[in-house]
């Protein structure tokens, strides 16, 4: 933004008058002069960086309410803006020439309304794309999750008053003013000796939830996912179940490890915190450590794998187990409730959609083979999570509960 200003200051401008014009340039109003005017406040910039702050300024601000996308980085919106211009293999050699001549600038500028043109393509005409998408829609998920407890009885999260739920063996039950349930020996006295009681919390597809477990650990669960565990943790060592995903903030304790069954693996941990994706409809069960360390051992087989913070495991259908750096923001941003994608496929993408807006997703010719970067909220609905994949050239349609992917 002051790189902005600074443009706008050197021409002793008001500071919304390059706003003005970029807005009055994408709705296709700008007079003649106007455009003129826009085009010696471009020739104003100093460096490519300032563009790249300046068209990301502008395609943040030009319609905030509608376009929730925002990219992950300038670069890669420069490139994608670029990537329309006919003439982008000869730009080198066009630039060299009329620096040469002393008429660079106005090469230049001319190229950034080409740019800009593309620009407001994106954001401008693809709002009837929006509409039709508005017209059949998918509100996003929320806090929605099914509590089975050992006898099979079951209380749906969701929809259970705040306080305390049941008992099961001596350990209070309760649903906290924050919306999780968390496991209480305390208000219910000394737990009960005996077989160990198992519980399952599990959310729908478009659901998530937040479960305080008896020994302390916090366990988030994303859309179509579950836990199986115990009302209360006894013996040498802590064991739970899962399926989908999970992120866990595991209470510490020296005496007693905590196992986390995923698939076809385990981790054991001491305290950590740490992110499992195991859906079964992903190629591979990724463990991404955030704090501490984590012991991943695969099932019925000699592979294992030490994590340190900052590392990701990826368990793949066969071999060994690959250990790499983690983008850690990107494995967790779901908790955060965003959705993360950098260099991500359309069926990666797509998996995402469907479990967090419950639909079933087709695709009709080619699949898309390009990657995407990009981030958007999770409370959006999903004509405007598809919104996102539209400015890169992929369309989409709605029937029924059903999204279908065009290329």
């Amino acid at each position: 933004m002051a790189l902005i200003y600074a443009v706008i200051l050197n021409t002793m401008m008001p500071n919304n008058r390059i706003n003005d014009l970029f807005q009055k340039y994408f709705d296709k109003t700008a007079t003649a002069e106007e455009r003129n005017e826009l085009m010696m406040l471009i020739n104003k910039r100093h460096s490519d960086k300032e563009l790249l702050d300046l068209m990301e300024d502008t395609y943040q601000t030009y319609i905030p309410e509608r376009n929730p996308f925002v990219l992950g980085k300038r670069e890669k919106m420069l490139q994608q803006i670029q990537t329309g211009i006919a003439a982008a293999n000869q730009k080198k050699t066009i630039i060299t020439f009329f620096r040469k001549n002393g008429l660079f600038k106005y090469v230049a500028a001319a190229s950034i309304l080409i740019c800009m043109g593309i620009f407001a393509y994106f954001l401008v005409d693809n709002h009837s794309t929006r509409r039709q998408m508005a017209k059949m829609d998918f509100v996003p998920g929320g806090n929605k999750a099914v509590l089975t407890l050992s006898d099979g009885s079951t209380i749906v999260l969701n929809g259970a008053k705040n306080g305390t739920l049941t008992n099961q063996d001596g350990i209070a039950i309760n649903k906290t003013q924050e919306g999780e349930i968390a496991y209480d020996a305390t208000k219910s006295g000394q737990a009960q000796k005996g077989k160990l009681a198992y519980n399952t919390i599990a959310t729908p597809k478009g659901g998530q939830y937040q479960v305080i477990l008896a020994d302390g650990t916090k366990v988030w669960l994303n859309a179509a996912s579950s836990i199986v565990f115990p009302t209360q943790f006894r013996g040498s060592e802590r064991h739970v179940e899962i399926s989908g995903e999970v992120y866990f903030e595991v209470a510490k304790n020296k005496t007693k490890p905590f196992f986390v069954k995923a698939g076809k693996q385990t981790v054991e941990v001491l305290g950590t915190h740490f992110n499992i994706n195991s859906y079964t409809d992903e190629p591979d069960i990724k463990t991404t450590l955030l704090e501490g360390s984590v012991k991943i051992q695969q099932l019925n087989s000699r592979y294992s794998a030490l994590l340190k913070p900052g590392q990701q495991a990826v368990n793949r259908s066969s071999g060994p187990i690959l250990v790499k750096p983690a983008d850690l923001e990107q494995a967790v941003a779901w908790k955060y409730g965003l959705f993360q994608i950098n260099d991500a496929s359309i069926e990666t993408i797509m998996r995402q959609a469907s479990r967090w807006y419950d639909v079933e997703v087709e695709y009709q010719g080619k699949i898309p083979q390009r990657k995407f970067s990009g981030k958007i909220k999770r409370n959006v609905k999903a004509s405007e999570f598809l919104q996102m994949l539209t400015y890169f050239n992929v369309r989409f349609s709605m029937e029924g509960r059903k999204i279908i992917v065009k290329n």
